[in-house]
């Protein structure tokens, strides 16, 4: 399936994305001093509270501030200007740190199917591809069952390097046709922006994010595509 395409003029579209990730900078900035003085007051009640049932809800008062800056961080990613910082670095690496980030239960759900040297040296920003990278998994992580797994593919294009995110299950059309529209979400607890920033970045690097599979027996897959030059550009450290 091919990527959704908008049908604004380009200046139009870039106009419209511009405001957008403007209001996303402002409604972060403003909501997180918000959620500084709420869980401040709420770690000062605490030591208060003298129930345990009382204790209980100050916790999950807790969890739902840690949930609303985890989508504070998600605006912030969506508001911030995209200027790749380029350099070489050896996938392997690349692989290890991109599952760190995600928690220990959710990188055992993860199977890499490394279909090119892990010695193989790509050229990109590695915490932009790492972000875009993790914010695939997430999805497919969140949209299947929790005992089941999500497959990282790795391989070697002409010129580029593919990476492909498979997880089982399907999309209806109308719902494709729409993920790659900001803040359109199935979720409850999803902002949607997470597969917006993830092609932002893809373009960045003047690569492509796209829904490559979506079919009832084959899965879902998608597939980031990074154009790659030479491996290691004159002056260019290699990042280990």
């Amino acid at each position: 399936m091919s990527a959704v395409t908008s049908d604004k003029p380009p200046l139009l579209a870039d106009t419209h994305d511009a405001v957008l990730a403007n209001m996303a900078q402002v409604l972060a900035h403003r909501l997180r001093s918000l959620i500084t003085s709420i869980e401040g007051f709420t770690d000062l009640l605490t030591d208060t509270l003298a129930t345990p049932e009382q204790r209980e809800l100050a916790l999950r008062v807790f969890e739902s501030t840690a949930s609303i800056e985890r989508i504070l961080l998600e605006l912030q990613w969506y508001a911030r200007p995209l200027q790749p910082m380029v350099q070489s670095r050896l996938l392997r690496v690349l692989l290890q740190e991109l599952l760190v980030m995600l928690e220990a239960h959710e990188a055992a759900r993860v199977a890499l199917d490394l279909r090119i040297s892990g010695g193989k040296i790509i050229r990109a920003d590695a915490m932009l591809l790492r972000q875009a990278l993790f914010m695939l998994l997430k999805n497919a992580l969140e949209a299947t069952r929790p005992d089941s797994v999500v497959q990282l593919r790795v391989l070697a294009e002409p010129c580029s390097i593919r990476f492909e995110v498979w997880n089982e299950g399907w999309m209806p059309q109308e719902i494709a046709e729409k993920i790659f529209v900001p803040f359109f979400t199935t979720k409850a607890q999803n902002l949607g922006i997470g597969l917006p920033i993830a092609r932002r970045i893809a373009e960045a690097h003047k690569g492509t994010l796209y829904l490559a599979t979506n079919d009832p027996q084959a899965g879902i897959c998608f597939a980031l595509v990074l154009p790659q030059g030479e491996e290691k550009a004159n002056g260019d450290a290699l990042l280990a």
